[in-house]
């Protein structure tokens, strides 16, 4: 399950254009300009780039160009309290440079029915929102897109949908101006809409708040988290650390996993590759199945339904409950 857009690409950047005060849009294709492959609304890339300490480093951006064809379009924020990896694409990729690239993945889709769609954004978190507004609205289904930001400077890709066929159906709300507050976005039959949200984390929980109280239940509300990359993915959990076992279905090899270590890094030291990408637990790309023993659950991306299985974990901040979990590796 780990397979999925795990082959690194040499892309090139043939546009680079800023879109907001801190927002750069990169627009890659293969150096032969042969068709990419293609995607769904949510999905995300691997960029490789590099951290203030000048060593390799993996960011997740999310695809919001058009879903088939030549070309990936992907937003880079600098964010300048972070450890320096997109700060440092901000500032070096331009038209010509030459991008490491690894995806599409997806484990933010929309869902398959006809019920209405709110999607609610903050910040950077728009753009997975934007190929989902484009598609809801080429099937003519219900929704609503609602953008949260600090300023109207700060809001990429502000103009755009603006200017969309869809434009009434988009509400800005900036932090600057006398505008909607999250508590006043949701309407009188909401209930039954899914509520699809992406940004930081404070601000999806704010969302996921006001949504309850308008009686969406947790089962129909979606997340995906833009953090800060100067989170520690180990804060307030490593004092509970506990030594486990990790064995491998396929050759029945057993991985001695320590308190000060994770499961990932354990399983690349022992040569067993599994694709990540944030190591934060946010992202979902290190997705492993578990086949015995119980996970002890760290991450931000599987819903509580898919946690209460525990037929899953994330080997890159996630450990075990359990002396042992049997890996389907």
């Amino acid at each position: 399950m780990n397979q999925e857009g795990s082959d690194w690409l040499d892309l090139v950047v043939v546009s680079a254009r800023q879109e907001a005060s801190n927002v750069m849009v990169l627009d890659l294709e293969r150096p032969d300009g042969a068709p990419l492959p293609a995607w769904e609304p949510g999905a995300h890339v691997d960029v490789r780039c590099v951290d203030k300490g000048g060593s390799e480093a993996v960011r997740q951006y999310s695809l919001c160009g058009p879903g088939e064809g030549a070309f990936w379009r992907v937003a880079v924020l600098a964010e300048s309290a972070g450890r320096g990896g997109s700060v440092h694409l901000f500032n070096t990729a331009r038209t010509g440079s030459r991008l490491a690239v690894r995806g599409p993945r997806n484990h933010f889709r929309l869902p398959q029915d006809t019920h209405s769609v709110l999607l609610v954004a903050g910040g950077i978190g728009i753009t997975p929102l934007l190929s989902m507004a484009d598609a809801l609205h080429a099937q003519g289904r219900d929704f609503r897109l609602h953008y949260f930001a600090r300023s109207r400077s700060s809001m990429a890709f502000r103009d755009p949908l603006l200017g969309s066929a869809y434009r009434e159906r988009v509400h800005l709300s900036c932090d600057d101006e006398p505008t909607g507050r999250i508590s006043e976005i949701f309407q009188d039959g909401d209930s039954h809409a899914w509520l699809y949200t992406c940004g930081p984390q404070g601000f999806m929980k704010a969302v996921t708040e006001a949504a309850a109280e308008a009686g969406i239940g947790p089962d129909r509300v979606r997340k995906e988290l833009f953090t800060s990359e100067s989170q520690d993915a180990d804060a307030g959990v490593q004092g509970a650390n506990r030594p486990f076992t990790i064995i491998l279905r396929s050759s029945g090899q057993r991985i001695e996993v320590p308190v000060d270590q994770t499961a990932v890094r354990a399983l690349a030291d022992a040569g067993v590759d599994v694709v990540v990408s944030c190591e934060q637990g946010y992202c979902g790309s290190c997705l492993t199945r578990v086949l015995e023993g119980l996970p002890d659950h760290r991450d931000e991306f599987m819903l509580p339904e898919e946690r209460e299985r525990n037929d899953a974990f994330t080997p890159c901040c996630s450990r075990a409950m359990t002396p042992t979990l049997v890996l389907d590796l």
